[in-house]
C-alpha cells in the first residue's frame, strides 16, 4: 500500500509519553508495515536494520513491544492488518466491476453490430453463432378438387348442390369468389347449399309471364266453360272474345 489512513487524534493519544527516537521508530516501523504488507520477523536488530535505526535497536524493541504482537516468530500490527485487508477487500470488489463492466460493453458492441447487419445469426456472449430457427408459417395453396371429391362431400353434407353444375361454374369463371381468388372450395360448397337449396342465384327458374292478355284470356274461358253447363231457352249464344266460337244455336 502506497497510501493509509492517518488519524492524528488517535495516533497523538497512544504515543504521548514516547521519546523522540520511539517516536520515531513506531512511525518508520508503521510506514514499512504498509509498504510491504507483512509483518517484521522477531529479531529486533534485523527490523532495526529494515527501518534505517540500527543505533536504536532498544528503542525498536520496545515499541515493537508495545505496539506489535508477536504470532509466529512474527511482529503483527493488529490495527494495521485489518486495513490491510480492508484495502485489498476494495480492490477486488473494484476488479470485479471492471470486469462486468467490461463484459457489458462488448455484449452491447456485440448487440450494436448485430442489428447494424441485420443477419440471421446472432453472436451470443460467448461468440458462439446462433441460428434463428424461427420458422415462417407456409402458405396454404389452393387445389382444385376432383368431381369425385365434390361429389364425396355432397353426398356427405346430404344436399342438393349439382356437383357437375358447381364444377362447371367455378372452371368457367377461373375459379374465382367475386374478384378473389378461391381459398376453400368446400366453404364454396356450403355457400351454393345454403342459396335456393343447392342451385346458383344465377341459375333460377324463370317465373311464367304475367301480363293483362293473358288474365283476360283466362277469364274468357272460364265464362265460356259456365255459359255451357247451363240449360238454354233457344237463345244464341252471345259471342265471347278470344277463343270462344263467335255464335252457336243451343236446341231442346
Amino acid at each position: 500500500m502506497h497510501y493509509y489512513p492517518f488519524n492524528i487524534g488517535d495516533y497523538s493519544s497512544h504515543t504521548s509519553r514516547l521519546s523522540l527516537m520511539e517516536d520515531l521508530a513506531y512511525r518508520r516501523l508503521m510506514d514499512l508495515y504498509y509498504l510491504n504488507e507483512r509483518p517484521f520477523n522477531e529479531n529486533s536488530t534485523d527490523v532495526a536494520r529494515e527501518i534505517g535505526m540500527p543505533e536504536n535497536k532498544v528503542e525498536v524493541e520496545y515499541v515493537l513491544g508495545k505496539f506489535f504482537t508477536l504470532i509466529d516468530d512474527l511482529w503483527h500490527q493488529t490495527r494495521i492488518d485489518k486495513e490491510i485487508s480492508s484495502f485489498h477487500g476494495k480492490k477486488k470488489q473494484q476488479s470485479d466491476a471492471g470486469i462486468a463492466s467490461a463484459k457489458a460493453r462488448r455484449e452491447k458492441a456485440i448487440q450494436r453490430t448485430f442489428n447494424e447487419n441485420s443477419t440471421d445469426v446472432q453472436p451470443n456472449i460467448n461468440h458462439k453463432p446462433l441460428t434463428n430457427t424461427k420458422k415462417s408459417k407456409p402458405k396454404k395453396v389452393f387445389s382444385k378438387p376432383t368431381i369425385e371429391e365434390i361429389i364425396n362431400y355432397c353426398r356427405e353434407r346430404a344436399n342438393k348442390v349439382d356437383p357437375h353444375r358447381w364444377l362447371d361454374h367455378y372452371t368457367s369463371n377461373g375459379w374465382k369468389v367475386g374478384k378473389n381468388s378461391m381459398k376453400d372450395w368446400k366453404a364454396s360448397v356450403r355457400t351454393w347449399e345454403k342459396n335456393n337449396n343447392g342451385t346458383s342465384s344465377n341459375q333460377r327458374t324463370p317465373s311464367k309471364p304475367d301480363n293483362a292478355a293473358t288474365r283476360m284470356h283466362e277469364r274468357n274461358k272460364r265464362a265460356y266453360a259456365e255459359a255451357t253447363a247451363e240449360e238454354m231457352d233457344g237463345e244464341t249464344v252471345r259471342e265471347i272474345s278470344g277463343d270462344i266460337q263467335p255464335q252457336m244455336d243451343i236446341s231442346h
